[in-house]
């Protein structure tokens, strides 16, 4: 189950990287990928006691990609914006 929270986080990093060279297709594949890992982790979580070394890498591991998220979604909010701005402008007058 700790390789499942080590490949989000490894895919959250280069989701990171994708996001800050503004690359939004390989992020969105990166993306797709992250959730496929995340939508195994409930059928492994608490079927193995973990270690205290393997409870920690975990612990570790979340706040790396919580981290990454956060990043990521600074990142996008200008863009999120700019996008706002056009879909607004595009309905013409509101009545």
């Amino acid at each position: 189950m700790l390789s499942l929270y080590e490949a989000v986080t490894e895919i959250s990093k280069q989701m990171l990287e994708a996001a800050r060279r503004e690359d939004w297709k390989c992020y969105g594949q990166l993306e797709l990928l992250c959730k496929g890992y995340i939508h195994q982790i409930p059928m492994h979580n608490g079927k193995v006691q973990l270690s205290a070394d393997a409870l920690q890498r975990k612990v570790a591991c979340l706040k790396t990609i919580l981290s990454n998220d956060k990043e990521i979604m600074d990142l996008m909010q200008p863009w999120m914006l700019r996008l706002s701005d056009i879909m607004g402008s595009s309905e013409g007058p509101r009545k």
